[in-house]
This record gives C-alpha cells, sequence and structure tokens, in this order.
C-alpha cells in the first residue's frame, strides 16, 4: 500500500529539518574551532638573576609551565634565567618598564632602590631562607613599602643571610681588617667598613675571577654561592655569627600594566601559584645550603663560630650601625625605626636560635 500524500510530506519534512539541525550543528562547531583558535594569549616574559642550572631556576621555569597548563593555554610564559634578558641590577626597572614582564632578583644588588625594604638587611639572627622568605612577607603586609607601588609584587623570594667566606680565617676582629671583601653594596658596605675590612663591588660573573686572582679575598653571600659559583673552591672559611651576615630579601614582581591586563580569573590563578611557589622555593634554598655545608665540610671547609667575648665585640659594632641608618630613613619620611623593631620582634617570636658560640 502507497503511503499517503500528507505522510510523504511529513517525511520530507523531517528529512529536511534534521539536515537544518545538522548543519547549524556542524556550523556551531566550526565557530568554536575559529573561536579557540582565535582566543588571544597573553605572552610574559619571566626574567631570573640565578644561573641556568641553579636548582631555583629550574623551578621557576616549572613556573612557567605550569601557569600555561592552569591557565589553559591562554597564558604562554618563558623563563630566561641568568639574566639574559634583563641584568640582575636592573631587573626591577625593566620589569617596571614592561622590557621584562616579570622579574626575580635580590634587593641587594641595588642599594638605595628599595629604601624600607632594606631594613631587613640587619642582624636579626634568622638563619634560613624560608624564615627570611616569611619575613619579606609579613613584612611587606605590616608596611606596604611604597617601593613597590609601580609594579605588582608576585611573592618574596628571599635567599638565606650573607656570611663572610674568606681565604684566611676571621676569629677575631683584628682578623678582618684591611681584608678585600666583595659585596653587592648598599647596607654590606656600610658594615664591612665598620668592621674594618674594605668593601669591593664586582658584579656576581666576576667574583670568581677576581678571588682567582687576589683581587679580594672574601665575599658576603648565602652558603649556596659556594657551590653554586664556585667560590667554595677559593674560600676555605667561613664565619658564622649573627653579627657577619647581611639580611637577603629578594622578590618577584610582574609588570603592572601586563598584570592589569589580566582577566580576574588569571590573577586568582597566578596569585594562587605564587603562595604556593614561594614557600616551595625557599624550602628548596634551604636544602641547597644544607647541601652545600655538608659537601665542603667533606672538603674541609671550616666554618669558625666566634667566642662570646668577641660576639659581643662585632655586635657594638654592627647595631648601632643598623640602628643609626633606621634613623636616617625616618628622617627622610619612612617608617624604619618602626620596621626595624618589627623585624627584632618578628625574629625573636618566630627565628630558631642562633648556634651556640664556641667557648
Amino acid at each position: 500500500m502507497l503511503p499517503s500524500r500528507s505522510a510523504a510530506m511529513h517525511c520530507i519534512i523531517l528529512r529536511s529539518a534534521r539536515r537544518l539541525i545538522t548543519g547549524l550543528l556542524f556550523m556551531a562547531l566550526l565557530a568554536g574551532h575559529a573561536a579557540a583558535g582565535n582566543r588571544a594569549v597573553t605572552r610574559l616574559e619571566f626574567s631570573g638573576a640565578l644561573p641556568a642550572h641553579d636548582k631555583l631556576s629550574l623551578v621557576l621555569d616549572e613556573w612557567c609551565r605550569e601557569l600555561n597548563r592552569r591557565s589553559g593555554g591562554r597564558i604562554h610564559a618563558t623563563f630566561y634565567p641568568g639574566g639574559i634578558l634583563t641584568p640582575a641590577a636592573q631587573m626591577f626597572d625593566s620589569v617596571m618598564t614592561g622590557i621584562a614582564d616579570i622579574g626575580f632578583a635580590p634587593t641587594g644588588i641595588t642599594p638605595g632602590r628599595f629604601p624600607l625594604t632594606e631594613i631587613m638587611e640587619a642582624p636579626l639572627g634568622i638563619e634560613s631562607a624560608a624564615m627570611m622568605t616569611r619575613l619579606s612577607h609579613d613584612f611587606y603586609r605590616a608596611f606596604r613599602p611604597r617601593e613597590f607601588a609601580k609594579v605588582k609584587l608576585l611573592f618574596f623570594l628571599s635567599a638565606s643571610p650573607g656570611l663572610l667566606h674568606t681565604r684566611r680565617p676571621v676569629r677575631r676582629l683584628e682578623d678582618l681588617s684591611g681584608m678585600k671583601v666583595r659585596c653587592l653594596g648598599g647596607n654590606a658596605v656600610k658594615m664591612l667598613k665598620a668592621l674594618g675590612a674594605v668593601p669591593i663591588i664586582i658584579p656576581t660573573g666576576d667574583t670568581y675571577d677576581a678571588l682567582r686572582k687576589g683581587i679580594v679575598d672574601g665575599v658576603v653571600a648565602a652558603w649556596d654561592s659556594l657551590e653554586t659559583l664556585k667560590w667554595g673552591e677559593i674560600l676555605p672559611y667561613t664565619t658564622v655569627s649573627p653579627y657577619a651576615v647581611v639580611g637577603a630579601p629578594g622578590y618577584v614582581v610582574m609588570n603592572k600594566a601586563k598584570w592589569d591586563s589580566l582577566p580576574p580569573d588569571l590573577q586568582q590563578t597566578i596569585d594562587g601559584m605564587s603562595g604556593e611557589y614561594a614557600g616551595r622555593l625557599s624550602r628548596l634554598w634551604d636544602e641547597k645550603d644544607r647541601n652545600t655545608i655538608q659537601k665542603w665540610k667533606a672538603k674541609n671547609h671550616v666554618s669558625i663560630y666566634l667566642s662570646r667575648e668577641e660576639e659581643r665585640r662585632w655586635e657594638r659594632v654592627v647595631v648601632p650601625l643598623h640602628e643609626a641608618l633606621a634613623r636616617e630613613k625616618a628622617a627622610r619620611g619612612f617608617p624604619a625605626v618602626d620596621a626595624l623593631r618589627f623585624c627584632k620582634e618578628w625574629a625573636q617570636k618566630n627565628a630558631k636560635p642562633q648556634k651556640q658560640v664556641s667557648p
């Protein structure tokens, strides 16, 4: 029996509807692919101060790749280690002006650029990068230093304090008299002068050669520099004292315009990763220090602890110096006296007590 005319027409209408729906779905799929293909990708160039082989550089590179993943491909971040994109001394200004989108460097490499943050360079009895990084974040929340107003602070990545590593043993102030010691500048210069040494400012990349040629006889730097920068090959002694150190805050900052251009969900992703990686990186820095100490101790590197009497002599030189520096900054309008008090109270509450000095 042949279908009725109305039934045939109904079939034609159904087939046409199916074709129309299929066509619309196909067009929607094409539009989706086109939108995905044309989706804006924000490119971020991250400049780091440490060498490419340094473990911290490797994790910062991982930070970039993880950000790319968590952003769903909407961000493509690339890490450039060793100052190859921007030199460490120009890092902060390079980020501020947009030459680099993100930058990591120690504050001490640009003396005077961070007048309030420099307060944390005072001798506080802090021994680890993890504690220094925690203090840096608490300090920032408490004082909001205006030196960071023109960038987005992602997180602090602070080193363990710089110690005195030397070619000859330093057990008394007299041993340091006239000794040429390489440092970054700023407060380290003032401290070394007060202790009787001759501070020499030399770029990090030139320091090994300067040590090898006898241009300098020591450095102020974190433990891991003996291994990472090979300075331990020339410097067999380290004087371990809270009054022969320079605190070492470090920053990871982002260009403010680039930050403001990101949608809120990507900003939230970066903020979340910042807190996560700040703790991880600072613990890694401490691990590097421990490994360095063990390795060089096995090679007969000597850690010198001052006698109690000698410790007090160094204290009488260094503590008044930093108090005077805080008063000078306060006269220029910075809350530096309050900031120094905050750091001392924070250290007393949180920092592990300094190892007992030798008799």
